[in-house]
């Protein structure tokens, strides 16, 4: 009897190893057949990734939820980098190529999905840590079960109540729960050559033994109909977990009487294997699912070939295309794993030829988005010289240029539509606020006319004030003038009169300034071109002022001919040498003044 419990043992142990190693794994329910197929997420905007990512919370496969978020963070990393980059391109551009102070912030989006990122991989390290805590309270129980197996031994006593005690023993190392397999090992074998030592030990009562093996009989019996009852179980994986955690309990209880051991096991193995085989055939349907998952995705990767060197200038076929070979990657979502040894490469053949239509399409719409810019760089420039004209007085002129800004609007091509509507308000507002003007200005006029007039008498007087006080501050004068020209048009009976008192005002306030004749005129007639600009009189009054001074010059050049000629005759004269000195004095008094009114001559044709 003692050697065929030794046996049953040591089979019921070495099964509690093998059972150990397979619970070990914290995955070890997923389908080994299970593909982890990389999905493209190229094409996903910021939001899209947000979207997919927190659609991972509920998602109980953390292999899938670790190969997706790496996916979904590289894009999310690549399209943050490219947004900086263009970030930084401006901020040069507009800085004079400087990276001095720049600084790029991260969008909501961005922060949301690092939030849930973080949270996935809090989730994740929480399941494994409480893994490991189970594991550690499991050691702790066990190795406390193997405490109280080893001091029931050492006692020696085998009585009723020892039998009790070694069932609630067994009952702690049933509940204590999973090990790691090398640890399971070690404290398998240890408890088993403590069960062996206990039912080897000497005076154990046969009746008690014999009993406490029926009723180890009896809950072998009661685990082999649930193995059996096994095959009602639809999930294949379900039924194995289930089946491990029997192999645990069986391995637990005692042996059982000599001439049942053989029939309970061969019953048991049988259930077993029975649920291994299901489990085998499963693994062979599976195969030939992907088998044929492969050959759709072959179908699917022959149809995506032609999307790959798809090129038009039409933005509605690249919508039409893209919307077949957006149909295209929803049929491939749909269809499963195809077979781990060419998984890969049909995947890459596929996911290829697809970005490589996108980065086409891509690259068309930024070729249409940068003339759409360029075409909005046109338009721009036409609302400011719209905007520089809308204020303008000149009627007839400003209209003709407004229309022809018009004109040159029609014939500029689309801008982006974001900004269409407002670059085109813009551009109206700038012409309606002339035309506007336009159409009101003779109801206005008039009394701007009056009030402008009113501003230049008031100048006028302030100047004629300060050439009474003998004021001399080219300041005070500066400042005048440029009030005075700054005043729009006044009536026209009142234009020449107010120009001509002006001048006055300043040729007056020039008397009092200190200064050479020639600095003095050439002021003058300075002030007097600013004040006529745009007028007949300022040429008509230069003009003037130059036949003066040339009658002026010549009068002088024929009394300094006539004086050197008389000079000849005053060597008879006993006056001579007084003569001589006063004409010399007259001679060369007329000289500077030919002088100056040369040099006020030529400053004069500067001027015009």
């Amino acid at each position: 009897m003692h050697m065929a419990n030794e046996k049953e043992t040591v089979e019921l142990e070495n099964a509690a190893v093998v059972d150990e190693q397979v619970h070990a794994n914290p995955e070890h329910l997923e389908d080994e057949t299970t593909q982890d197929e990389e999905k493209s997420y190229a094409h996903l905007n910021k939001a899209e990734l947000l979207e997919e990512a927190m659609q991972l919370s509920n998602e109980t496969s953390f292999r899938k939820v670790d190969t997706t978020l790496r996916l979904l963070k590289q894009e999310m990393d690549r399209l943050n980098k490219e947004e900086r980059e263009e970030a930084l391109a401006k901020f040069k551009e507009a800085n004079n190529g400087a990276e001095e102070g720049f600084e790029h912030k991260q969008d909501d989006t961005t922060k949301k999905f690092f939030q849930q990122y973080k949270s996935l991989k809090d989730k994740k390290a929480k399941y494994f840590d409480d893994i490991e805590k189970k594991k550690a309270q499991s050691a702790k129980l066990k190795h406390e079960a193997l405490a109280q197996l080893k001091t029931l031994v050492e006692s020696g006593q085998t009585d009723k109540a020892a039998f009790e005690k070694l069932k609630e023993i067994q009952a702690a190392w049933r509940g204590a729960g999973q090990l790691p397999p090398q640890q399971a090992e070690e404290l398998s074998l240890s408890y088993k050559a403590l069960l062996d030592q206990f039912y080897s030990q000497k005076n154990i009562a046969n009746e008690l033994l014999d009993l406490d093996r029926q009723r180890n009989l009896v809950a072998k019996l009661e685990i082999c109909d649930k193995a059996e009852k096994l095959s009602e179980i639809i999930n294949i994986n379900e039924a194995i977990a289930t089946l491990n955690k029997l192999h645990e309990e069986y391995k637990a209880i005692g042996p059982v009487p000599k001439d049942a051991q053989e029939d309970v096991w061969k019953r048991f193995k049988t259930a077993s294997d029975q649920v291994y085989e299901r489990k085998r055939n499963t693994v062979e349907e599976v195969k030939k699912q992907q088998q044929e998952n492969m050959r759709l995705k072959q179908e699917l990767c022959i149809k995506i070939e032609q999307y790959a060197t798809f090129s038009t200038e039409k933005i509605g076929e690249w919508n039409t295309k893209t919307q077949e070979i957006l149909a295209l990657q929803a049929e491939w979502e749909k269809i499963g794993a195809a077979p781990r040894e060419v998984a890969k490469d049909i995947n890459k053949q596929f996911w290829t030829n697809f970005k490589a239509f996108f980065a086409a399409k891509t690259r068309f719409f930024e070729q249409i988005d940068a003339a759409r810019q360029e075409n909005l760089k046109r338009k721009i420039a036409l609302c400011e010289k719209a905007e520089a004209l809308s204020e303008s007085s000149d009627w007839d002129t400003t209209a003709d240029e407004l229309k022809k800004l018009q004109n040159a609007w029609k014939e500029v091509g689309p801008v982006p539509d974001k900004e269409k509507e407002a670059v085109y308000e813009r551009f109206k507002k700038a012409c309606d606020l002339f035309f506007d003007r336009k159409r009101n200005r003779k109801a206005n006029q008039d009394v701007e006319f009056d009030a402008n007039y009113a501003k230049k008498v008031a100048i006028c007087e302030t100047i004629e004030a300060m050439v009474a006080a003998k004021e001399a501050d080219m300041k005070k004068l500066e400042e005048q003038h440029v009030a005075f020209m700054a005043i729009g048009f006044v009536p026209r009976k009142h234009m020449n009169t107010i120009q001509d008192r002006f001048a006055k005002a300043v040729d007056d306030f020039l008397t009092n300034v200190e200064m050479t004749p020639l600095e003095k005129e050439k002021l003058k007639f300075s002030f007097q071109m600013k004040i006529y600009e745009g007028t007949p009189n300022a040429v008509r009054k230069v003009k003037d002022k130059e036949q003066v001074l040339r009658r002026k010059m010549n009068n002088l050049e024929n009394d300094i001919a006539l004086w050197k000629n008389n000079l000849e005759f005053f060597s008879q004269s006993k006056t001579a040498d007084r003569l001589r000195k006063e004409f010399g004095a007259k001679i060369e008094e007329a000289t500077k003044e030919v002088e100056s009114i040369k040099a006020q001559i030529k400053m004069l044709q500067q001027l015009m």
